[in-house]
């Protein structure tokens, strides 16, 4: 049995003015940038001298290149890190994954390689699906239910609400709505290839 592409609520956002999102990217790559320099800094790296770019006659200076590397990977982790963090505070302000793949800007077979936003988005929170501990032990993402005050282990969007958001209680609202929503998606699908 094939399960549908859910067409989970998507965030209501206004179309995005492409000069504010090139202006918040700069900021970000700013801010990146001047806190990679700073760490690497803080560790003991040495200030170089080196062409603004290859050919150039202007010369910028920069951390070494490895200990700047080695900066922006502790900076990539962390961000990870925290981007995880909003995730879990994301499903528990009651936003599906397709929200969350939506925020994220991911895609149907983008860099993930999943076939729904919502899939990407849970990929990218659980993790490769073909690591070792994947296979051995499965995926999941950890949050309290804001409904039922339970910790959830979410697996995805594998075998529906009820079986892949495990830890609810046997009354709780916010499940028995996420089952309803499920449902009324997948019947509508259904009907739409009748």
């Amino acid at each position: 049995m094939t399960r549908p592409h859910t067409q989970e609520t998507a965030m209501t956002a206004t179309p995005s003015d492409p000069s504010a999102e090139s202006r918040v990217i700069d900021a970000a790559r700013a801010a990146a940038r001047s806190t990679i320099e700073g760490l690497a800094l803080d560790h003991g790296a040495q200030v170089v001298t080196r062409p603004a770019f290859r050919g150039s006659d202007r010369a910028v200076k920069d951390v070494e290149p490895l200990a700047g590397l080695r900066a922006a990977r502790e900076v990539e982790l962390a961000a990870r890190y925290a981007g995880r963090d909003y995730i879990r505070y994301a499903r528990e302000a009651g936003h599906s994954w397709h929200d969350i793949g939506v925020a994220l800007n991911l895609s149907p077979g983008g860099d993930i390689g999943a076939e729904s936003v919502g899939e990407a988005a849970f990929t990218y929170a659980a993790g490769n699906p073909d690591n070792e501990h994947a296979r051995r032990y499965g995926r999941s993402v950890a949050w309290t239910c804001n409904s039922c005050d339970q910790l959830i282990s979410d697996h995805g969007l594998c075998n529906g609400p009820a079986d892949d958001e495990r830890g609810h209680v046997d009354n709780c609202a916010r499940l028995a709505g996420t089952i309803a929503r499920h449902q009324a998606e997948w019947d509508a699908e259904w009907e739409a290839e009748q």
